[in-house]
C-alpha cells in the first residue's frame, strides 16, 4: 500500500527542498556540507551525510533544509526518535515548511504513533492542499487503522489532483480487496487500463483479484497479457503458474515455474519452484531444486524449505539436520531457529521447542508469530502460566493476521487458555474448543502451517474433558490425537492416567448396567416378521460389559457394547428378557415385548429417508483417497488408484447427492494427512450427515501375537515393513469412534480389507437394515484376507453399477448384492460387506440418493 522506498526518497529529495537560502561566506560553506550531505544520501552513506548535515547545521544554526534531511537519514537508519527532533526543529525554525511537517508525520508514523502522524499531515495539506504525498501517507495509515473510508477520501483526492495517478488508483483498489468488495477493487484497475493499456502491473493486480475469487480464466487471460507487455518479468509467470495449479492445469503451471526460472536462474528462483514441486507432492523434484538452490546460496531459504518439506513428510531427522547445518552457516538465521522449533515439537521435544522459538524472537522481535506458535507445546510442557502470559497477549491485543480465514481457529483456542482454564470455568472450554474445531475445519485444514495446530486443539479437549470427569470421551479425544501424530509424550501421559482412574472406578463398580434395545422396537401395533429376527441392543458400565444373554441365549457382544442375536418369535405377544452382566459381575435385567406376525412377508420394502427433524435434508460426504505412487522404492507403485478415485468423485457429484465442495481428495498423501482427514471430517459432522470413505491402494495384513489378522492400508509415505507408517484398522476406528454422522460407509480397494470388519452377522433383518434411521458403520472391501490386484474388478463394478443405478434410493448392501456374484465368477477375489468393528454400527444403512 506504499511507494517503494527508492521512489519515496527521490519524492523527499525533490520536495524536501526549502529555498530559503543563506548569503554569507559562512553560509555559502554550509551550503556546501549540505550539498555534500545530499550526495552521500544519494548514494546510501547514512553515517557520512549525517556528519555533512551537522556541519551544515553548526556553520548555519538556523539551516532548516539541513535539519530536514538530516532528520531524513536518521529516519532511514531507524532513528526515530532523533528524526523527530531534527525535524520539529526545522518546523520551529519555519512553521510553514511543508516537507518538515509530512517528515516528522512519516517519523511518528514509523512509531505507531498514528495519532500525531495524522495531524502532521493535515498541517502539511493545510499548508499545501495540492500535497499529493501526505494524501498518499493518510490513506495509508487510515488503511492500517481499518478506517477503509478515510483511507478511499485521501486516495479520492490524490486522483483529484491527477485523475491520471495509478499509483492513486492501486491503492484505492487496496481498500476494496481489504473489505472483499472484488468488483470495486477489478473496476480501480480497469480504469488504470483505459487510459493506460500498456499498463502491465494493472494487468496483473487485476489478474490477482480474478484469482481471490477463483476466476481463473480471467486471471490467466490477464497473467498473459501483462507477461506479453513485459516478459521477462519473473513474478508475472510465478502467479500465473500458481493460477494454472489451482485450476488443475498441472502441466502448464510447470512451465511457467520452468520459465520464471530460466528467467532468473538464482537461489530464490529454484526454492520457490521447489516449493511448487513440494506443494504438488513432487517431492523428488522439490528436493533437486533446493539442492540446487543451496549450491547457489547455502545462505538461501533452500535450508529452511527443505527442512520444511522433510518436516511435513515426518522425516524429522534429515528436517533437523538441516536447521542445524544453516546454523552452522549462520548462526543468527531466525528462520532456523523458528523451523527446528517445529521440529523439536513434532518429536514431542516441547521444552526444546519453546527454547528455540524464543531465540527466533530475540533475532527477530517483529517475529510475533513465534510468540503464537510457543504457546501449544508451553501448555503441552505443563508452563501454564507462562502460555497464559502469551495468549492474554493475543487475546487482548489481537495481531491483523488472526483476522485472517486459516488463523481464525485460533481466537477460540487462546480464549481458552487465556481465560477458560485460569478461571476453571471447564464447560465455556470445552464449548470454546468445539468452536475453535469447528473454525479449524472450515477455514485452515488445507492450510500446511496450522497442521500440527489440530492435534493441539484435541489435546486440550483431551485435559478439559478429564477436568470434567468425562473419561471415555477424553481417552476417545487423544486416542483421535494420537493416532494423527504419535510422538506426544503428554497424550499417551494423560491416556495412562485415564487408564489408572478408570480402573480405580471399575474396581469399585457396584452399579448394574444399562440396557437399551435399539432394533426392532417394541411400540404398539408393530408386527414384526417372526422368521429369525436380528436383535440389536447396547449395554454400557463403567466397567465394561462382560456377557448379554436374551432368554438365556448368549448374545455376541462387541468391546462397546454392542450386542446382536438373531431369535424366533412365535406369533402374538414375545417377551424377550436381556440380561447383562458388567465386568465386576453387576447385573441387570430389561424386559422388552414385541408382536410377532407368522404371516409378515419379508419383502424389501420401499426406502424413505427422512427429513430430519430440523427440516434439514442429508447431507453427503466423502474422502477419496488414493496411494498410487510410493515414496519408499521397496513399495510398487500402481497405475489405477487415482484414476479410480477421479471417476467415482465425478460418479458421486454427478449421479448423486454429494456436492463438490463436500468431497475431500487426497492422493498420494502422508499417514499424518490421511489420518488428520478422517478424524477432522468425521469430528465435524451431525447426524443429519453421511460420510464415504474410499481408499484405493496398497493393503497388507499381519497375523497379532493373538494369531487374529490385523488389515493395514499402506499410504504413499509408508516405509516397508514399518507398520508404525501404516494405517491400521484400529487406527480407522479411532478416528470414526467419536463420529456423530447418521452413516459411514468405508469402501476399500485393497489387500487384507476384510480383516476391519467385525465378527457379528451383517445381515439384519429387512425392518432394521433397510431403515435410514437407525446408525451405521459399515466397510465394503474389494477382498477378504487375500491380495487384490491393481486393475480391479471391485472397482470396475462398483463405478458401473452406481453409474447405472435407476433407482431414487439405493443402499450400500443393495449396491454390494448387485455385483456380488459378478466378481465372485470374474476374480479370485472374495469381496466382503459388515459392519466395522466397534465404532457403534446399529444395524443401519447408508442410502445413496439419486439426484
Amino acid at each position: 500500500m506504499k511507494y517503494s522506498n527508492s521512489i519515496l526518497k527521490l519524492l523527499i529529495i525533490f520536495i524536501g527542498l526549502h529555498f530559503y537560502l543563506p548569503v554569507s561566506a559562512q553560509s555559502a560553506e554550509a551550503v556546501k556540507y549540505f550539498d555534500e550531505g545530499r550526495a552521500y544520501l544519494d548514494k546510501d552513506e547514512y553515517d557520512l551525510a549525517i556528519i555533512s548535515f551537522t556541519e551544515a547545521i553548526k556553520l548555519y544554526p538556523n539551516y532548516t533544509n539541513a535539519y530536514n534531511f538530516r532528520g531524513y537519514v536518521y529516519y532511514y537508519k531507524k532513528e526515530y526518535d532523533i528524526a523527530i527532533s531534527d525535524h520539529k526543529e526545522a518546523i520551529r525554525i519555519d512553521p510553514t515548511y511543508v516537507n518538515a511537517h509530512y517528515n516528522l508525520a512519516s517519523a511518528y508514523e514509523a512509531k505507531k504513533n498514528f495519532e500525531m502522524a495524522i495531524s502532521e499531515h493535515s498541517v502539511a495539506i493545510r499548508l499545501d492542499s495540492k500535497y499529493k504525498i501526505s494524501y498518499l501517507s493518510l490513506g495509508n495509515i487510515y488503511y492500517q487503522k481499518k478506517e477503509y473510508e478515510l483511507a478511499i477520501n485521501n486516495y479520492n483526492e490524490m486522483i483529484r489532483l491527477d485523475p491520471k495517478d495509478p499509483e492513486a488508483y492501486k491503492l484505492r483498489a487496496g481498500v476494496y480487496k481489504a473489505k472483499k468488495e472484488y468488483g470495486k477493487a477489478i473496476d480501480e484497475y480497469t480504469k488504470i487500463l483505459r487510459f493506460d493499456s500498456s499498463n502491465h502491473q494493472a494487468y496483473k493486480l487485476r489478474a490477482d483479484v480474478y484469482r481471490t475469487q477463483k476466476l481463473y480464466d480471467p486471471a490467466i487471460k490477464d497473467y498473459t497479457q501483462a507477461i506479453r507487455l513485459s516478459p521477462k518479468t519473473q513474478i508475472y509467470y510465478y502467479s500465473r503458474a500458481n493460477a494454472y495449479k489451482e485450476k488443475g492445469k498441472d502441466s502448464l503451471a510447470i512451465e511457467d515455474f520452468n520459465e520464471f526460472v530460466r528467467i532468473g536462474a538464482k537461489a530464490s528462483s529454484y526454492v520457490a519452484r521447489a516449493n511448487f514441486h513440494s506443494s504438488m507432492k513432487r517431492y523428488e523434484l522439490a528436493l533437486n531444486d533446493f539442492a540446487t538452490a543451496i549450491k547457489l546460496d547455502p545462505k538461501s531459504d533452500a535450508y529452511s524449505g527443505r527442512g520444511r518439506l522433510y518436516r511435513l513428510t515426518g522425516q524429522y531427522e534429515l528436517a533437523f539436520a538441516d536447521f542445524v547445518k544453516l546454523l552452522q552457516i549462520d548462526p543468527n538465521n531466525s528462520s532456523a531457529f523458528y523451523g527446528r522449533a517445529f521440529v523439536h515439537k513434532a518429536l514431542g521435544s516441547y521444552e526444546l521447542a519453546v527454547k528455540d522459538f524464543e531465540t527466533a524472537l530475540s533475532l527477530k522481535p517483529n517475529l510475533s508469530i513465534a510468540y503464537l506458535y510457543s504457546i501449544p507445546p508451553l501448555l503441552r510442557n505443563g508452563q501454564f502460566d507462562k502460555a497464559k502470559e502469551y495468549a492474554v497477549n493475543y487475546y487482548k491485543n489481537p495481531l491483523s493476521f488472526l483476522d485472517e480465514d486459516n488463523y481464525k481457529f485460533f481466537k477460540y483456542y487462546l480464549a481458552v487458555i487465556a481465560n477458560d482454564l485460569p478461571e476453571k470455568n471447564y464447560d465455556r472450554a470445552l464449548s470454546n474448543l468445539e468452536k475453535s474445531l469447528y473454525d479449524y475445519s472450515i477455514y485452515s485444514k488445507d492450510d500446511e502451517s496450522n497442521k500440527s495446530e489440530y492435534i493441539d486443539i484435541l489435546a486440550l479437549k483431551g485435559f478439559v474433558l478429564e477436568k470434567l470427569g468425562r473419561y471415555k470421551e477424553a481417552k476417545e479425544t487423544y486416542e483421535q490425537a494420537l493416532v494423527i501424530h504419535s510422538m506426544q509424550p503428554d497424550v499417551k501421559a494423560a491416556l495412562a492416567t485415564i487408564q489408572k482412574t478408570t480402573t480405580v472406578i471399575a474396581v469399585s463398580d457396584k452399579t448394574p448396567p444399562i440396557i437399551q434395545l435399539i432394533s426392532p422396537q417394541a411400540s404398539r401395533g408393530l408386527k414384526i416378521g417372526s422368521d429369525n429376527t436380528e436383535i440389536v441392543g447396547k449395554a454400557k458400565d463403567p466397567s465394561g460389559i462382560a456377557s448379554v444373554t436374551i432368554n438365556g441365549k448368549p448374545a455376541k457382544t462387541e468391546e462397546d457394547g454392542l450386542f446382536i442375536l438373531n431369535v424366533s418369535l412365535k406369533d402374538g405377544a414375545n417377551d424377550l428378557l436381556i440380561t447383562a452382566t458388567d465386568k465386576k459381575g453387576n447385573k441387570a435385567s430389561n424386559t422388552f415385548t414385541l408382536t410377532g406376525n407368522a404371516v409378515v412377508k419379508r419383502e424389501e420394502p420401499e426406502i424413505i429417508v427422512p427429513i430430519t427433524a430440523d427440516n434439514k435434508t442429508p447431507q453427503y460426504h466423502a474422502i477419496l483417497i488414493a496411494a498410487k505412487d510410493y515414496a519408499d522404492p521397496a513399495i510398487v507403485d500402481l497405475e489405477n488408484p487415482v484414476k479410480d478415485a477421479i471417476e467415482l468423485k465425478n460418479i458421486l457429484v454427478n449421479n448423486y447427492t454429494f456436492k463438490e465442495n463436500n468431497v475431500e481428495t487426497l492422493y498420494n498423501s502422508s499417514r499424518e494427512e490421511i489420518m488428520q482427514a478422517l478424524v477432522l471430517k468425521s469430528n465435524a459432522l451431525s447426524e443429519n450427515d453421511n460420510l464415504l470413505i474410499f481408499y484405493a491402494g496398497h493393503g497388507i495384513g499381519e497375523k497379532d501375537k493373538f494369531g487374529d489378522v490385523d488389515g493395514y492400508w499402506i499410504p504413499s509415505s509408508a516405509k516397508k515393513g514399518l507398520n508404525a507408517s501404516y494405517i491400521s484398522s484400529d487406527d480407522i476406528n479411532k478416528a470414526l469412534k467419536r463420529s456423530n454422522a447418521k452413516h459411514i460407509l468405508v469402501i476399500a480397494d485393497a489387500c487384507f480389507s476384510g480383516a476391519f470388519t467385525r465378527e457379528l452377522p451383517a445381515d439384519a433383518s429387512v425392518g432394521v437394515q433397510k431403515q435410514y434411521s437407525v446408525p451405521s458403520r459399515k466397510i465394503m472391501a474389494s477382498g477378504n484376507m487375500e491380495p487384490v490386484p491393481d486393475n480391479s474388478r471391485f472397482i470396475f463394478y462398483l463405478k458401473k453399477n452406481l453409474k447405472e443405478n435407476k433407482e431414487k434410493y439405493l443402499t450400500s448392501k443393495k449396491l454390494f448384492d448387485s455385483f456380488y456374484e459378478a466378481i465372485l465368477n470374474n476374480s479370485d477375489t472374495s469381496p466382503q460387506y459388515a459392519a466395522i468393528k466397534n465404532v457403534g454400527d446399529e444395524g443401519g444403512e447408508f442410502v445413496f440418493i439419486k439426484k
